[in-house]
């Protein structure tokens, strides 16, 4: 059976220590395949509704700022580590939604994501709803996912924010 050459290759990330091994595994990816890596963010800002100090704008201002520092940190690491071709993409919405949207726009054959892990902040999935999603995106979109699990990240990296 013959296999498709990658060419383009998303990597969803929520930009917190909990992304550094799926990062590390996309960057890989690219790397093997000489794949175009995109680099995937959405921002959910429903939270906003409930903000309470500063205007909305402010906020959701520094939201979209941080949003595209920690993708051009992302895109700085993988062309160190050799990735000619690397971008990124910073979507706001449902993450399930955008990130069948973006497959479809970018063609991608593979889709690296890390698998929700036991921690105290907000899954976007539960297990068994993530496990749903990888296999509709396999089945509908014709590509492979990647399922990366996160190491466990130090207390002090939970409080810095993005460590790669």
């Amino acid at each position: 059976m013959m296999t498709m050459p990658i060419r383009q290759v998303v990597c969803a990330v929520r930009g917190g220590p909990e992304s550094r091994e799926t990062a590390k595994r996309a960057i890989a990816v690219a790397l093997e395949s000489g794949a175009r890596l995109t680099f995937f963010h959405v921002m959910d800002a429903e939270f906003l509704g409930y903000a309470t100090h500063g205007t909305l704008r402010v906020v959701y201002h520094e939201l979209l700022e941080m949003g595209k520092f920690v993708m051009l940190i992302l895109c700085d690491r993988a062309r160190a580590r050799g990735v000619a071709d690397v971008d990124y993409v910073l979507w706001e919405g449902n993450v399930r939604t955008q990130l069948r949207k973006l497959a479809v726009e970018t063609g991608a054959e593979v889709i690296v994501i890390g698998r929700p892990t036991k921690s105290s902040t907000k899954n976007l999935f539960k297990a068994a709803e993530f496990d749903a999603f990888v296999a509709g995106m396999e089945q509908e979109g014709n590509l492979r996912v990647i399922q990366v699990q996160p190491a466990p990240v130090a207390e002090k990296d939970m409080q810095g924010g993005l460590v790669l």
